[in-house]
């Protein structure tokens, strides 16, 4: 009796551990995780805490410059660079516009300072003079390049 109850307790604990000892074990058929060809590159690299960012894409190399555009004469380029300033100058001071503000004194020059604190210089310091301390408004060509104000008329705001 004491012989079967032993087989009987053996089988039990055979029977009971057997799962465990088995699915420790791969099976047979199934790969260790996910097959990922070495050459298989993700179009957008991130992480849970990250926004989604695309990879750079190379930029293609300027167009080389012909020899005849790259041995122009220096002298050339100059003369060209200044007939193209004066036309954009030109372009930016024939539209006559009319600015309001207040005259004051900026070191030793009067200029108008825009309700906005942006300053012009104005070309006309007598005229400018008179009106020190005034807010007026000022009519003439803005160069923007330079930030000034080619006086036609200034006039105080009542």
């Amino acid at each position: 009796m004491k012989q079967k109850t032993a087989v009987l307790v053996l089988l039990t604990l055979v029977l009971a551990i057997a799962p465990l000892v088995l699915a420790q074990q791969p099976a047979p058929n199934a790969s260790p995780g996910p097959t990922v060809e070495p050459s298989a590159k993700p179009a957008i690299a991130y992480s849970e805490m990250q926004k989604p960012v695309p990879e750079p894409v190379p930029q293609p190399a300027p167009e080389p410059v012909p020899p005849s555009k790259q041995q122009q004469q220096p002298e050339d380029r100059q003369s060209q660079q200044r007939e193209a300033q004066p036309s954009a100058s030109q372009a930016q001071q024939d539209a006559a516009r009319t600015l309001n503000g207040t005259i004051v004194k900026d070191g030793e020059r009067f200029v108008l300072r825009t309700p906005d604190s942006v300053n012009f210089q104005l070309d006309d310091q007598k005229r400018a003079k008179k009106y020190e301390g005034t807010e007026v408004r000022v009519t003439g060509s803005v160069d923007a390049a330079t930030h000034t104000i080619h006086v036609q008329k200034i006039e105080p705001i009542t």
